[in-house]
């Protein structure tokens, strides 16, 4: 794929994305707890035997789904948005705080935005959560990101020039 095709893919992954968020943030509150409320079942019927079975109160599954769907769509938006600058030349550390904090600014638009929703609230909480989604993506992006970048170092070769380096210099001390 040619790179000017690349970045087009690249920012429209980014803006699709934006705009799935906004989407799930316009729905009102009672469509948006029987979303919800429906993950909430399928989860217990595959698994909610093994969950009461440990003595656990299912009562908070729905909150914890809740704040992971947050984690999750920004933890893919930060990762879409740093993968759209590396393709646009953005490199390193710079394209990574830069994708954080366009993915930071997203989730506070996305609070305001909840504001003027029917029986939503904006919290400065579910902020944070998103933040630490979008964290969690940046650092798996940025581990990738560095493997790629170092590939061809071979790492047994290094090893030996070390292992060669050691010798080298216990047969100087021993001959002095």
């Amino acid at each position: 794929m040619k790179i000017e095709n690349k970045r087009i893919v690249s920012w429209s992954a980014v803006i699709l994305w934006m705009l799935l968020i906004f989407a799930f943030s316009a729905q009102p509150a009672v469509k948006s707890e029987k979303v919800s409320h429906g993950l909430v079942a399928i989860i217990i019927r595959y698994i909610g035997n093994l969950i009461t079975s440990a003595g656990i109160d299912l009562s908070w599954l729905d909150g914890i789904v809740r704040k992971s769907a947050h984690a999750f769509l920004f933890c893919v938006l930060a990762v879409l948005v740093a993968n759209a600058l590396l393709t646009t030349g953005v490199k390193g550390l710079k394209a990574f705080i830069f994708a954080f904090v366009v993915t930071v600014l997203y989730a506070c638009s996305d609070e305001l935005h909840q504001l003027f929703v029917p029986g939503r609230a904006g919290m400065l909480s579910d902020v944070a959560i998103d933040s630490l989604g979008a964290i969690a993506g940046l650092c798996l992006t940025g581990a990738i990101y560095w493997i790629t970048m170092h590939k061809e170092i071979n790492i047994s070769e290094k090893f030996n020039t070390a292992v060669l380096k050691l010798n080298l210099f216990k047969s100087l001390r021993s001959n002095s």
